[in-house]
């Protein structure tokens, strides 16, 4: 408490210094530093603009972004996809099983065995892709998504009918030659069959536009 009279004193000679330094310009001086503070407030103002503007454009960007259009697939477009592919794969399936094999019954056993199996975990694909928007647009997939979409499948169905075909025919390099033999004719196939999806409508939502989809 016993100094706050002396800060206040120090405070005040200060404020009194700085407006006798005031009164004691040339009206010269004086002109030349209000002109270099307008100078210096308007570099503020224009570098402010500029940060603005800048904002601005970067909203403006996220906006465009966000807003392109874009569409979801339906859970029965998905799972029709799923069978569909299953019933072209499965005969492929077919013919590499009875080509190793030689046996029209165990042919029938390895393509039966795995039907249901692939169509459940390729719906299942199906739905978490539908999740992601990388690669696609109003139009459809691009052929990059489709690829990445083939291989992952490929990967995980190579080791599906590895393991079934090796299991019904009691063999694993029989298992393994079909496995191969699928996964040389069916990546590129899948992606045709990906893009061929393209074209049909039925089962899309769009997003990002007015109304309801198709």
């Amino acid at each position: 408490r016993g100094y706050a009279p002396q800060t206040s004193g120090i405070a005040y000679r200060r404020r009194a210094t700085k407006m006798q330094a005031a009164i004691a310009l040339s009206p010269a001086a004086a002109k030349t530093q209000i002109a270099a503070k307008e100078l210096e407030l308007r570099t503020l103002l224009g570098e402010l603009q500029e940060v603005r503007s800048l904002v601005q454009l970067e909203d403006m960007q996220k906006g465009a972004v966000s807003s392109v259009p874009t569409f979801r697939e339906t859970t029965a477009r998905s799972l029709l996809k799923a069978i569909g592919w299953r019933i072209v794969a499965g005969f492929i399936t077919f013919c590499s099983s009875y080509y190793f094999t030689r046996n029209l019954v165990t042919a029938l056993a390895i393509v039966s065995s795995d039907f249901l199996s692939k169509v459940f975990t390729m719906f299942i694909g199906e739905r978490l892709f539908n999740k992601v928007n990388v690669g696609r647009s109003a139009k459809g997939d691009n052929v990059s998504r489709s690829v990445v979409k083939a291989l992952i499948w490929r990967a995980i169905a190579f080791l599906n009918t590895a393991t079934i075909s090796g299991l019904v025919s009691g063999s694993a390099g029989i298992g393994a030659s079909i496995a191969s033999f699928d996964a040389i004719v069916k990546t590129s196939l899948m992606v045709g069959y990906d893009q061929m999806w393209n074209r049909i409508d039925w089962g899309k939502e769009l997003e990002n536009v007015d109304g309801d989809g198709i």
